[in-house]
């Protein structure tokens, strides 16, 4: 316990001093997430918190119980003058002091330190609980906010070819190689396709406001790098089955961790309170005078009589609060392990599917697309292509690129909440 002591200690120390976050620049996954640590007010509180207990353990650790006690009689005795006395003093001084100290002699202080230090190991999978889901949250934003950047660059391009087909479509009208009909339907078309494009500036708009303000930075434009492929990998328990990957997410998930270490502070409350019951020894020394002038000096020793509870504190009423909650705490132990059951088979079901569909899409074809789109534009122009088939084949060819794009950023997203289910650091969580 004392090294998990030591451990926390040095760890509050590390994680609560201010160290320059790389906030400014080129932001790619490793400086997301790290800005993000640095800037998250959920992990400065479950690191606060770690101060907290420190403190505590500094109180459960005194030695003694309480302060030594000391006591001072005076009292002065005085002699009505009698004839058949002899001559003596007319006032006599007595003085008892008296000095004490209460011992523990069953183990509290013990019991309280490990208790605490129980707590503290709960505190610190806490924290690594707060870091995992803050880093999670702005690798979720990162990626969103590069899927609407692709998007809008990707509406920019067919709008231009789009306005391209209309003007070629208006230009044949003109020249009456065009019913004025069919030159309004690629107008309309091209109006269509361009709303798209304030469609993807008001989504870039508000991905890029959500990430600024979810890593706290200053301006609206933050310039972040990459590509949806970067960042975070899939696990390689993953490609053996969904088993594997669980166990590894149970073993590494700082909420199993948490949990079970708080069932053991609530154990560790039960052996403290048990402990309180046995009675504290006062040793005591003292001295006196007594009228006759003589010299007291002597020792004690009290002992309290228990009584039963409820007659007297027993103790009972919480031994049996805090062995429920150890068994709710064991309770909770199960419902935690569960919960990271389903979201690791969820998440895996997850991915696996985001990466069929993204398969699905031929490697060879979409690269060609943006040509395919200018081959139509040319055709059109030169009369090789009705008008309704050249829409036809834009529109197809538009919403197969959109897809695309929506299938890289499912994909993206569905790695990085794998990646979170099975427990693993994310790059630039740890120093």
């Amino acid at each position: 316990m004392m090294k998990l002591y030591l451990a926390v200690r040095l760890y509050a120390v590390l994680a609560l001093e201010v160290i320059p976050a790389p906030c400014t620049g080129p932001l790619g996954p490793a400086e997301t997430v790290r800005c993000a640590l640095h800037r998250s007010l959920d992990v400065r509180q479950a690191e606060q918190g770690l101060k907290v207990l420190t403190g505590r353990r500094v109180a459960a650790g005194t030695w003694l119980p309480g302060h030594p006690l000391f006591s001072l009689t005076l009292a002065e005795r005085r002699r009505l003058p009698d004839p058949s006395v002899p001559t003596g003093p007319a006032a006599v001084l007595n003085w008892h002091a008296t000095l004490s100290q209460e011992i523990e002699v069953a183990g509290q202080r013990r019991a309280r330190l490990d208790g605490i230090d129980a707590e503290a190991a709960a505190q610190v999978r806490r924290v690594a609980v707060a870091a995992r889901e803050a880093a999670a949250a702005a690798l979720s934003a990162y990626y969103e906010l590069l899927g609407t950047r692709e998007e809008l660059h990707l509406a920019q391009q067919v709008g231009l070819c789009a306005q391209a087909l209309s003007d070629q479509a208006a230009g044949r009208a003109r020249q009456a190689l065009l019913s004025p009909v069919d030159a309004d339907v690629v107008r309309a078309e091209a109006v269509r396709i361009g709303q798209a494009r304030f469609e993807a500036e008001r989504r870039q708009a508000v991905a890029q406001e959500v990430f600024s303000r979810l890593l706290d930075l200053p301006g609206p434009q933050v310039q972040i790098v990459g590509t949806l492929e970067d960042g975070v990998k899939v696990p390689e328990e993953a490609q053996g089955g969904e088993e594997a990957l669980v166990a590894r997410a149970l073993l590494l998930r700082g909420e199993v961790a948490a949990a079970e270490m708080e069932r053991k502070a609530f154990l560790s409350r039960v052996t403290v309170l048990r402990r309180e019951r046995i009675p504290n020894l006062t040793l005591s020394v003292f001295g006196g005078q007594d009228e006759f002038s003589d010299r007291i000096l002597g020792g004690g020793l009290s002992l309290p009589l228990p009584l039963p509870s409820p007659v007297g504190p027993g103790r009972a009423g919480e031994i049996a609060e805090a062995l429920a909650r150890a068994e709710q705490g064991r309770t909770s132990v199960e419902a935690v392990r569960r919960r990271v059951q389903k979201e690791v088979r969820e998440a895996l079901f997850t991915w696996r599917s985001r990466r069929a569909a993204l398969s699905a899409f031929p490697e060879d074809l979409i690269p060609r697309l943006p040509e395919d789109l200018r081959a139509i534009s040319r055709a059109l122009s030169a009369g090789r292509l009705p008008v309704r088939e050249a829409l036809l084949s834009q529109r197809t060819l538009i919403e197969l690129l959109q897809a695309h794009v929506q299938a890289r950023v499912a994909h993206a997203l569905a790695r990085m909440v794998l990646w979170r289910a099975a427990g693993l650091p994310f790059e630039g969580e740890t120093p």
